[in-house]
């Protein structure tokens, strides 16, 4: 049998829900049984590492989507599940060079720029085969949505070598695919390939509230997301005030983290709701209250540019008809079932 390890560090550094950890999630609840056995690797205080079972990581990736209180601290919910883990008697605790000689290939899952995280990969990439999951490289061709600490710029630079470089990628689209190889310059004769992400980890749902002519009720508009300007938030808020204005009677709903590049950004939307507009705006949900937000809106708004956009499959999922525009490999995936294209209007038209 082969046995993977998974490098969950960057995880347990900065747990906060993204579409990337819902990735992670997934991974950890359907890794296929089979000849290919996933060990899950977390460092710990003492220096070492714990190994994770697959289910214990499939429940430790799931605390990011758990309803929680807005001053909620993830970080330590997360340490907390690890102590108690390492405290049991079954548990696996080993150094680096067991780690080389338990493995036969390892996995970096999600997009990284510690030094520890990276480093460790050169190792193992010195005697088994390493590999990537590609999200994309917006850093590099959207690079105002993203703000970076004094010194982590180098580390930025040495993720999307490695992206290069590394045996094989796994990609989430054909989006990201071409980013890598175009942009990146990664080889196309390396192993490179396409895996979905998919919206398999929610249950269809049947027609909501919407439909059954609920009276007095407004329109609603939904758009799950960061709100990084990559996403286009603003866009959508300006467009929405603009049609409130020439006399559209709807809500709409944002859910989402603030942007970590653009306070602008969250002023803007924040004035809006202190304004009166029929604007709100939903942080910190659980996966129960997206769930809830998204299934009850009568369209969800998707527009800018993704890697993949896992959310238009959880919208459509939960039977909610999906509008997007921008760079979408979902939207474009789920056209004609869920999903239309809805191109922005020129302020010539």
């Amino acid at each position: 049998m082969t046995t993977v390890g998974i490098d969950l560090e960057q995880f347990i550094r900065d747990p906060y829900a993204t579409g990337i950890q819902r990735v992670l999630q997934q991974l950890a609840i359907n890794w296929p049984a089979g000849e290919t056995k996933a060990e899950f690797v977390v460092p710990n205080r003492r220096g070492s590492f714990t190994l994770i079972d697959q289910a214990t990581a499939a429940e430790l990736l799931s605390l990011p989507f758990q309803e929680r209180l807005p001053d909620d601290d993830l970080r330590q919910t997360v340490n907390e599940f690890l102590e108690q883990h390492e405290q049991r008697a079954s548990t696996v605790q080993v150094n680096l060079g067991d780690l080389v000689a338990i493995y036969d290939a390892w996995l970096l899952p999600e997009v990284s720029y510690l030094p520890s995280v990276l480093e460790r990969l050169d190792l193992f990439g010195r005697c088994m085969p390493t590999t990537m999951i590609g999200y994309d490289a917006l850093p590099q061709t959207e690079p105002a949505n993203y703000r970076f600490v004094p010194g982590a710029a180098a580390w930025v630079s040495e993720y999307f070598r490695r992206l290069v470089s590394v045996d094989s990628v796994v990609c989430i689209s054909e989006y990201s695919r071409s980013e890598i190889i175009g942009r990146l310059r990664r080889d196309p004769a390396k192993r490179i390939t396409i895996a979905h992400p998919g919206g398999d980890h929610l249950a269809a749902r049947p027609a909501s509230a919407r439909e059954t002519g609920v009276e007095g009720r407004r329109p609603q508009f939904v758009r799950l997301g960061t709100m990084e300007a990559r996403k286009r938030p603003i866009e959508i808020l300006r467009g929405f005030e603009a049609a409130v204005r020439d006399g559209l009677d709807a809500e709409l709903v944002f859910i989402g983290n603030a942007s970590s590049s653009s306070e602008a950004i969250n002023a803007e939307i924040r004035a809006a709701v202190a304004a009166g507009t029929p604007v709100t705006w939903v942080t910190g949900a659980s996966d129960a209250q997206v769930h809830d937000l998204v299934h009850e809106a009568d369209a969800f708004l998707s527009f800018g540019v993704e890697g993949y956009g896992i959310p238009v499959l959880e919208a459509i999922r939960l039977g909610t008809p999906v509008l997007f525009d921008g760079i979408q490999p979902a939207g474009d995936i789920m056209v004609g079932r869920g999903a239309r294209r809805v191109p922005a209007s020129t302020e010539a038209e």
